[in-house]
């Protein structure tokens, strides 16, 4: 595989069965992979395995389902399952790159995610949800940073 997310990447978008698009600022990529594997080889590419990284987000904010990932730590970059990461085709987003979320009063059951760069996209899933993936990738990201600033 030759990506790996970044501060720029927005999103990792299942498409099909066996590809995804990952969305980055500024343009987007059509990958013949699903997007827990890029995910996956993103852990790898910065030194660690997927299961290490599930393993350490459920012990820093103690939870089972849906965790947020920590794909590098220097830039603190974490990302967001949609639905659960065992699924292979997930939506993944970067919480590093939001700035704002809402309901889609049109439409139930999807959430309006805007990114820094003032890009909107439709999540499907609950505001309630997403709230929820939002908060538990804050606390993760929260404790990261904690423990950065302690060792530094």
């Amino acid at each position: 595989m030759s990506y790996e997310v970044n501060g720029h990447t927005l999103a990792v978008v299942p498409i099909g069965e066996n590809g995804c698009k990952v969305l980055e600022e500024t343009r987007s990529y059509n990958i013949n992979e699903t997007p827990f594997r890029v995910i996956e080889h993103s852990c790898e590419y910065f030194g660690v395995s997927y299961k290490s990284r599930l393993r350490g987000s459920q012990k820093f904010i103690k939870t089972r389902y849906k965790n947020p990932i920590i794909i590098e730590e220097v830039s603190r970059l974490v990302f967001i399952p949609i639905s659960s990461p065992t699924k292979k085709n997930t939506l993944w987003i970067s919480y590093n790159n939001i700035i704002d979320f809402y309901s889609n009063k049109s439409k139930k059951g999807v959430t309006i995610v805007r990114f820094k760069n003032g890009f909107k996209m439709e999540v499907p899933v609950s505001y309630y949800s997403f709230n929820n993936q939002y908060l538990k990738a804050s606390r993760l990201s929260a404790v990261l940073a904690d423990r950065i600033s302690r060792n530094y």
